[in-house]
């Protein structure tokens, strides 16, 4: 019977380890559901351990999915990849990383660039006079 328990909990504290070892995401810049002001020069993920990037794109609402290049050659916790210009919209990112483990992790985060509305008055009042 002790031996059984034993197991037990062997098998409790592996099977923990190794659902804890993939990479997740913990943050990003811009943040997950968040709506901005102004195009960001770079996008920033920030992962529960370090991870390599394999995949990483871009799509402003129904357009074509854009790769981002170049991604990072080596592993890292935090991953910066430079962004395009980007104009008002809903974005999508779709990213695949590889963890220390072997395991491959993905996932997608949303943001919207909001366009500057004063920015906008300033335009329009200048085209009046």
């Amino acid at each position: 019977m002790k031996i059984l328990s034993l197991l037990s909990g062997l098998a409790l504290v592996t099977f923990g380890a190794i659902a804890s070892a993939h990479a997740h995401l913990q943050k990003s810049r811009p943040a997950d559901g968040s709506v901005i002001t102004t195009s960001p020069s770079n996008l920033v993920l920030n992962f529960s351990e370090t991870a390599r990037v394999t995949a990483l794109s871009i799509q402003k609402g129904d357009e074509p999915r854009q790769n981002l290049k170049p991604l990072p050659s080596t592993a890292a916790q935090e991953i910066s990849v430079a962004l395009p210009q980007l104009t008002p919209g809903t974005y999508s990112v779709s990213w695949r990383v590889v963890s220390d483990d072997g395991h491959m992790m993905s996932g997608t985060l949303h943001f919207t660039l909001a366009p500057d509305h004063a920015t906008d008055r300033a335009a329009d009042h200048a085209t009046q006079h």
